[in-house]
């Protein structure tokens, strides 16, 4: 069961958490000034973006809109045409644009959900292609694209200097299993040493619920995506066994079935070649035992 949680982390900063926060449950927020709101990623159907631009906008819906879209997936993006059909604009890495446009992508193959309404990307998406400056009134945000290759190639951050506020997209998961499916878990460790630069005392995964600088979350996970990568340098490696150790050392994480992606998309890096996607698929919807129920 999905909890929808507000959470105040700042003079400006919000975070709008959809815990625990598994399949399509991703987190998103926002960042006011005096003149515009920034908000930070959508949700993955209609009627919860609908929510979350409610609850964006407060009680002075005429205030400016810009949202930030932190990656291509669906869950984060699907609710990009209701920012525009508000009068807002929408802005994501070059790459995300060119992925968006070519959705919306709800997987039917891998989940079973038949309600998603009308998630048809807008038109027009606004390429980030280096950090950017928003000016809020009173207040402004950072928007940082991700140096290399992570969780997908076109990760951005969006930093709030004056709360301390890091929303780092999908590069961070609390409490659930990471996904490489679309990325490079070497990059993505890369990327997550990168995070540890930014002076942000709060952090707001894309998942999960939030964490402060202190906590053990981004050391868990860089430990987990070096564990991928060094138990899969053999030419066979024997997946179901592995799948089976990622279980056990991290029980706590849901959506166990992706180590099964995870596994063979760190076997393709090791050995230099690009992931067989329709195989790593088959074989987390081998580990689910069936296409996934989405309850959204």
């Amino acid at each position: 069961m999905t909890a929808t949680a507000i959470t105040r982390i700042g003079k400006h900063s919000s975070a709008y958490l959809q815990l625990p926060g598994g399949w399509f449950h991703n987190n998103a927020g926002w960042i006011t000034g005096e003149h515009r709101t920034l908000l930070v990623d959508t949700c993955a159907t209609e009627s919860r973006s609908r929510a979350l631009l409610e609850a964006a906008r407060g009680p002075e819906p005429e205030t400016a809109l810009t949202a930030v879209l932190t990656h291509a997936h669906g869950d984060h993006s699907h609710g990009a045409r209701q920012v525009v059909e508000h009068g807002g604009s929408v802005h994501a890495a070059n790459s995300a644009v060119e992925e968006i446009h070519d959705g919306p992508h709800t997987y039917p193959e891998l989940f079973e959900y038949a309600d998603w309404g009308s998630i048809d990307p807008p038109d027009h998406i606004t390429p980030v292609t280096g950090r950017t400056t928003i000016d809020l009134g009173g207040t402004h945000a950072e928007i940082h694209p991700v140096p290399t290759r992570a969780h997908t190639d076109g990760d951005l951050v969006i930093h709030h200097p004056d709360d301390g506020v890091l929303f780092t997209g999908d590069l961070l998961f609390h409490g659930v299993t990471p996904l490489a499916l679309h990325g490079s878990i070497g990059g993505w460790i890369e990327a997550l040493d990168w995070l540890e630069t930014f002076d942000a005392d709060t952090l707001v995964p894309g998942h999960g619920p939030v964490i402060t600088r202190d906590d053990s979350v981004l050391a868990q996970q860089r430990e987990y995506l070096r564990w991928l990568l060094d138990n899969t340098t053999e030419a066979l490696p024997e997946f179901a066994k592995l799948e089976d150790l990622a279980r056990r050392g991290w029980p706590e994480w849901h959506d166990a079935e992706r180590h099964s992606v995870n596994l063979r998309v760190a076997h393709a890096e090791n050995r230099r070649h690009t992931p067989d996607i329709a195989d790593a698929i088959a074989a987390m919807l081998g580990a689910a035992g069936n296409r996934i129920p989405l309850e959204l």
